[in-house]
């Protein structure tokens, strides 16, 4: 047996005991086979949801959970009262608890566990008066070194207060007097939280418990203000926010938003949660109700004030007119990079080849600016606007070797040229190609016109006066 529920406890059946000696003393006893992967997913999951009372948790396993709650009882009640509130929950969750609050990690693991009441608090001061009456393995040692201990005639913890730690320390090793000062709170412990502390966090409780997503978008708009006045008050903003949606029952939804510059604009971080929310709407199981929502900035920066850098001077009107077009298409990336991924929305940006279809790349619409445009260091003709990716293979009707041709076929329609430009020879990047791609084949490029008015960017692919070429043409842009 690996663990047992206090019915099973109260007739007779222990952690421990074999299954055959257990049935033998309760032939009715349900038994299932034990998952303790399984029970530390559920014991983090239990633990993120008493984020509520504050963002400093942690699992310890197999079977209790730490918070540190510095600055936070007072938005309960007070100590006591705030242990009573987790006390209730895990009582609603069907879940029997010891629970214990003290100074230092270490008093309060050994009073969860060996305490008397259900509910201990230690006074700050009292930690060793706490321990000393307490067995050696509320010191969270090692098996073996209690043992060993034991045989000593060590075996309460006020044993090894009133010891000289030098002859401790030569005997067991530095780990018996580290974990004694641990929970005394005369040594520091890390505490290792689930997640780091967010700087910026504000929570929105609900006085009773709702259903609707009408009322979370509500709330949604209540926390983006408070937010907005925070990072204010600071002049900082943020580039990514966390929503945690509490459930009466213990369930926790997590929601995420990001920008593409630092923001604290309240009405935008809300719409931006509110999309994030309304594709969860068939997914959101809002259970027997939400009784909390909480928000955190994360990527705070300071916020710098902007110049706009123009080329002629503007009107006061003009000036507020292009900071305001700037800001909604930020805002409108910013909702396509939260509903279809950052990585998703892309903006083309110029690569060293002159082969048309190679000279840009995608990046995503975000990635910082840097001196990509390597092409305005080498003048080239004019490039179409509108380039067709991969070029459309048109019928040459009439045409003229080492020439623009007189007459084409693109799209069932017929085409007569009237004017042409070039050549404009582009050879093969020979350097570029790799060992599993074919050469491509030196092209020459014409600007053109038919006789509606009409322009085209045509090339030829391949020399009529290479044996190995086959010559083909392509339009493969249009000018407007």
């Amino acid at each position: 047996m690996t663990a047992t529920n206090l019915a099973a406890e109260q007739s007779g059946v222990s952690v421990g005991m074999s299954l055959t000696d257990a049935r033998a003393l309760y032939p009715e006893l349900l038994s299932a086979k034990a998952s303790p992967s399984q029970d530390l997913k559920a014991l983090e999951k239990l633990t993120l949801w008493f984020q509520r009372y504050s963002p400093l948790v942690t699992p310890h396993a197999p079977d209790g959970f730490a918070l540190d709650i510095t600055g936070c009882a007072h938005l309960f009640g007070g100590e006591r009262a705030m242990l009573h509130g987790i006390q209730n929950k895990l009582n609603d969750f069907h879940l029997t608890s010891h629970l214990a609050l003290a100074s230092s990690l270490g008093t309060a693991w050994a009073a969860a566990r060996y305490g008397n009441e259900p509910l201990t608090l230690v006074k700050t001061g009292d930690n060793k008066p706490f321990l000393s009456p307490l067995p050696l393995s509320s010191l969270r040692l090692d098996p073996a070194i209690v043992l060993r201990l034991n045989q000593l005639g060590l075996r309460k913890v006020g044993h090894l207060l009133n010891a000289p730690e030098a002859p401790l320390t030569a005997r067991f090793g530095p780990s018996l007097i580290q974990c004694l000062h641990r929970a005394t709170g005369d040594e520091a412990e890390i505490f290792n939280p689930l997640f780091p502390p967010l700087p910026y966090h504000v929570r929105h409780p609900f006085d009773e418990p709702v259903l609707h997503h009408q009322a979370l978008e509500t709330a949604l708009a209540v926390l983006s203000s408070q937010m907005e006045m925070i990072l204010k008050a600071a002049n900082k903003g943020t580039r990514r926010l966390h929503v945690q949606i509490f459930r009466v029952d213990g369930h926790l939804e997590h929601l995420s938003i990001g920008t593409s510059r630092l923001c604290q604009q309240a009405d935008h971080l809300a719409l931006l949660f509110q999309e994030s929310l309304s594709r969860l709407h068939d997914d959101l199981d809002t259970g027997y109700g939400i009784d909390l929502m909480t928000m955190a900035a994360d990527n705070v920066e300071e916020m710098d004030d902007e110049q706009n850098i123009l080329p002629v001077p503007l009107t006061n009107f003009e000036r507020e007119s292009h900071t305001n077009s700037t800001q909604e298409i930020d805002r409108l990336l910013d909702r396509f990079g939260n509903r279809f991924g950052f990585d998703k929305v892309t903006r083309p940006v110029p690569t060293e080849s002159y082969i048309p279809e190679n000279a840009t790349r995608s990046v995503p619409i975000f990635t910082k600016k840097t001196a990509l445009n390597w092409q305005s260091r080498n003048p080239y003709p004019p490039r179409p606007f509108l380039l067709f990716s991969p070029p459309e293979l048109i019928t040459v009707l009439a045409q003229v070797p080492d020439g623009p041709p007189l007459r084409f076929k693109w799209r069932r329609l017929q085409h007569h040229i009237t004017r042409a430009e070039g050549p404009e020879r582009l050879a093969p990047e020979w350097w570029a190609i790799k060992d599993d791609q074919k050469l491509v084949q030196t092209r020459d490029y014409y600007r053109v016109e038919d006789a509606a008015g009409h322009r085209f960017w045509l090339y030829r692919d391949g020399l009529y006066n290479r044996e190995q070429d086959t010559p083909r043409w392509y339009v493969q842009g249009l000018f407007p």
